[in-house]
């Protein structure tokens, strides 16, 4: 089986891509969607100047983690290693948790960014991304604080309350 060269539209799903081959739009399914190698194909992806909000998890060892995304040399892996490479790091804010939330945050997260980069850190889910963007920081936008704020400590008070 050959290889095609098309061009990336979207990717709706872990498994699926819409894309451009031979000038007609198609969906192609991807048997094996690994790390998405893909995206180290660039050309047709557009990161718009701003800022990057990445959603990821470490079920383990998040202080090293994150320290390994702050660094810029190291052996490129994870999609946001790629990113880095590229971009300037402004700061790391996690919310730690025993509970499985990287998607349910990367949902919420969309709901208040400004664009997405599709298919990027999200090969082992159905999330459509887990890399959104905001033109202005984050950090001094109310509804990404009112989010923070939800998932650090707002949704544990709620949880408490339900025991009760």
């Amino acid at each position: 089986m050959g290889m095609n060269k098309a061009t990336f539209l979207k990717r709706p799903n872990r498994f699926t891509l819409i894309c451009i081959l031979k000038g007609k739009v198609v969906k192609a399914y991807l048997p094996n969607p690994g790390r998405m190698w893909e995206l180290l194909l660039l050309g047709e992806i557009r990161f718009p100047k701003g800022y990057y909000l990445y959603v990821g998890s470490a079920r383990r060892n998040l202080s090293s983690r994150i320290e390994r995304h702050r660094r810029m040399r190291k052996k490129l892996f994870w999609h946001v290693d790629f990113l880095r490479a590229m971009a300037e790091f402004h700061t790391a804010v996690p919310i730690r948790t025993q509970d499985v939330l990287e998607c349910k945050i990367a949902q919420a997260v969309k709901k208040i960014a400004e664009w997405e980069i599709p298919g990027f850190g999200s090969s082992d889910c159905f999330c459509s991304s887990h890399l959104y963007g905001m033109v202005k920081d984050p950090l001094q936008s109310a509804r990404f604080i009112s989010l923070l704020q939800y998932y650090r400590m707002d949704r544990l008070i709620a949880v408490i309350e339900e025991c009760r």
